[in-house]
């Protein structure tokens, strides 16, 4: 009983804020949505996945995913784990994170982390008294963001854990500085009937707003399942993510580790862009793995605006 009113509370909650912005919903784009780039995501493992990775996520890179995924260090008695992430955008886009977590046994995991995006060199424009625009040629600025993040993670029962992530944004676009603060909450359960299932609840950046638009705010609901066959480990995940201003996106991913250190990823994931050209939708990935530490690449291919590589390190210390 305590865990359903748990997830009831949870759900209500997200539902409420998710719509509280609810004058936008007379959009059918995210145009009003700010922030685009909390979309992004972090991790190779989870590009490799289709971005299906919120049932997945088990150590540091939780806090860009699901906070309660910080307590499977608790389960597996890990004491420190770093996490560092680089992401190649198209159109120069670059973003980087990293993340340490410690794990205080019975008090719970701590974590802290750190984004940065880069969007390149943009050409700088005004408007002249016609209202025409003007490039100035030999005039270019560099808009960039960085986000703090700031988590903790501990077990509700021994089968339900949750975490929150507190998150402090920071956009520079040519010197016009706006700031705001969010957080994303999570749940995850471990079906006590089916070893290795689980099901996950993610609200993510709640909260403030950048200047009068509002954050990209979702509500996702992931279930994963992990398995053996012979020596051969097996992960599936399924997301559903529900998002302001826009349509829901379903991402599904295969994760399959061999005995051999090397770790194949596959995945699917629907998107609300005009693209229209090309491959696209699909994602693959490879990592290597020793011990307790990784190397993670994925390719996420954009049809004709371009494709997307990512690479990601991490282990336990």
């Amino acid at each position: 009983m305590k865990k359903f009113v748990v997830f009831l509370f949870f759900i209500s909650f997200s539902v409420n804020f998710l719509y509280a912005d609810a004058e936008y919903q007379m959009f059918d784009n995210s145009s009003i949505v700010a922030a685009k780039y909390l979309d992004f995501g972090s991790s190779a493992a989870a590009a490799g996945m289709g971005n299906a990775y919120i049932g997945v996520v088990n150590d540091a890179a939780s806090i860009y995913w699901n906070p309660a995924g910080l307590c499977e260090m608790q389960k597996q008695d890990k004491d420190w784990h770093i996490y560092f992430a680089h992401n190649i955008w198209f159109q120069d886009i670059m973003a980087s994170d990293i993340a340490l977590a410690k794990n205080f046994k019975k008090i719970g995991v701590f974590a802290l982390g750190i984004s940065y995006l880069n969007f390149g060199s943009i050409q700088r424009t005004d408007i002249d008294s016609l209202g025409n625009p003007i490039f100035r040629k030999d005039e270019k600025y560099s808009p960039y963001s960085i986000i703090i993040h700031t988590a903790y993670a501990g077990k509700l029962e021994d089968d339900l854990d949750a975490g929150i992530n507190l998150k402090y944004i920071l956009d520079n676009i040519d010197g016009n500085v706006s700031q705001t603060l969010a957080f994303d909450l999570g749940l995850r359960y471990a079906f006590p009937y089916l070893k290795g299932l689980s099901f996950n609840l993610v609200s993510k950046n709640f909260g403030g707003r950048l200047n009068e638009f509002i954050l990209s705010k979702e509500i996702s609901f992931a279930v994963s399942y992990i398995f053996s066959i012979s020596n051969f480990s097996i992960t599936l995940d399924y997301d559903i993510i529900g998002k302001v201003a826009n349509n829901p996106l379903h991402r599904f991913g295969i994760e399959i580790e061999t005995p051999y250190i090397f770790v194949f990823r596959t995945g699917y994931h629907t998107d609300n862009t005009t693209i229209k050209e090309g491959f696209k939708n699909f994602t693959f990935g490879i990592g290597i793995k020793l011990s307790d530490k990784y190397a993670d690449f994925a390719y996420e291919p954009y049809g004709d605006i371009g494709n997307v590589y990512k690479i990601s390190f991490g282990g336990n210390f």
